[in-house]
């Protein structure tokens, strides 16, 4: 584990705006939050939970912990921990990990962070004492929320940066170009019948293995990821809105969500584009890897100190692009954190196969990906080790610069599967995010 951090003086305040920033909505809390973000800044952080819940913008850098292994979160989760004792602050970090434990994860503690803890709560920041003083006095103003200066103070932005810009004027859609087609769906072909024929051995042990693809585009001018977090917030209400380290997606799955003793995940596997919905709650097939999926996390639920599980699906949910198989799991602990139960129940079968060490080793084998952070823990945790953590999906990697990105999606293979259906799943997962690519 690495730790970079500073260590200045950080304060905590609640942002002007009373009850009008705690009524709205969590799509126009972040759009407000958004247009504060001086407009230098390529890469904000940005984390919303659907249905009005945890919201959270940040940019710049304060502290950074990392670390890998297969304890990676709660390796940096101690040393944030340690560091907000020692600089006597309590605020949350955000966090992404690898789904290879050789990689390195990080959790970042921005420069400046305004958070709201769900609707009717205030909006806080966190940031230096100088910053903050910037912050609210002049581009609280830009964001149109009530302010203590006069309209025609232009006032200034933190770390005398320059002025914000607004992340909902539309602007020209951008036009992408496809970068790596020419042998794609082959090799696509060749993965899941390499997979499908270990799977089909009688002495196999692999139940299921999530093979991955990913494509590449370039842009005809750089994407605002402040556009592209407001569009995903406006049309996947039902999804965990994420950017992180360029990180930038929608993810409808939640591995963690761990606060006040109470623990919520939410497990997909099993997808139907529009009009064959239907089917899934019938087909052997779907029902078969929604059940892998669901019991590599149940049998893990006591070794992460998690008791009196309630246990609510399959049901389909309907997203915009597709609908799943979904099931719902609430537990209590007096003592996990999120940290501590992300590093026991991640990777679970949903983005990796059962037994997770076997079907790690066959991904290895024919994915020929790089997933990088796609497909792992993404979200936020606190000081007491509270926290939400997605699983990244419905999601891209946008290039430093903002002009080109990479869309990754995945598929559940099993001994029956069949090559050209898992791809145009594949397909059908990464519209959403190409669509708000294009709006960005």
């Amino acid at each position: 584990m690495r730790p970079i951090a500073k260590t200045p003086a950080l304060e905590r305040r609640v942002l002007p705006g009373g009850q009008a920033l705690r009524e709205l909505s969590g799509e126009q809390w972040l759009s407000k939050m958004l247009a504060l973000v001086p407009a230098e800044v390529e890469r904000p952080w940005v984390w919303l939970a659907p249905h009005d819940g945890m919201a959270m913008v940040g940019w710049g850098r304060t502290a950074r912990f990392e670390a890998s292994g297969d304890t990676a979160v709660s390796t940096a989760w101690s040393a944030f921990r340690r560091w907000t004792q020692s600089v006597g602050i309590d605020a949350p970090a955000f966090g992404s990990f690898p789904l290879s434990p050789a990689q390195q994860g990080f959790l970042v503690v921005p420069e400046v962070m305004l958070v709201r803890e769900g609707r009717g709560r205030p909006t806080e920041v966190i940031a230096t004492a100088s910053a903050v003083e910037h912050l609210i006095p002049g581009s609280v103003a830009k964001a149109g929320v009530a302010s203590t200066r006069t309209p025609s103070d232009p006032g200034a932005t933190p770390s005398g940066g320059s002025s914000s810009r607004d992340s909902t004027e539309p602007n020209p859609p951008i036009t992408l170009q496809e970068l790596n087609t020419a042998d794609s769906r082959n090799h696509w072909t060749r993965a899941v019948e390499a997979t499908t024929s270990m799977l089909g051995r009688p002495d196999q042990q692999v139940q299921k293995v999530v093979l991955s693809r990913a494509v590449d585009f370039s842009a005809n001018r750089q994407v605002d990821q402040r556009r592209i977090a407001t569009w995903l917030a406006a049309h996947h209400a039902d999804c965990w809105v994420f950017a992180h380290e360029g990180l930038v997606g929608a993810t409808p799955e939640l591995l963690v969500e761990m606060r006040d003793g109470v623990f919520r995940c939410r497990i997909l596997a099993g997808t139907r584009t529009h009009g064959w919905e239907g089917e899934l709650l019938s087909d052997p097939k779907e029902r078969r890897e929604h059940e892998l999926s669901v019991a590599s996390v149940t049998s893990r639920l006591g070794q992460a100190g998690l008791t009196e599980p309630q246990v609510k699906g399959p049901f389909l949910l309907a997203l915009p692009n597709v609908t799943h198989l979904a099931t719902d799991i609430l537990a209590r602990s007096e003592n996990s954190t999120s940290a501590h139960i992300t590093d026991v129940l991640f990777p679970t079968a949903a983005i990796c196969g059962t037994p997770r060490g076997l079907a790690f080793e066959q991904i290895q084998r024919v994915e020929g990906l790089d997933r990088g952070r796609f497909s792992g823990p993404v979200g936020w945790i606190a000081p007491d080790g509270s926290g939400q953590w997605g699983l990244a999906l419905r999601c891209a990697m946008i290039a430093p610069g903002g002009r080109s990105a990479r869309l990754f999606a995945g598929a559940g293979i099993l001994p029956d599967s069949r090559p050209d259906k898992e791809w145009h799943e594949t397909q059908a997962k990464m519209a959403p995010m190409r669509e708000a690519l294009q709006q960005g």
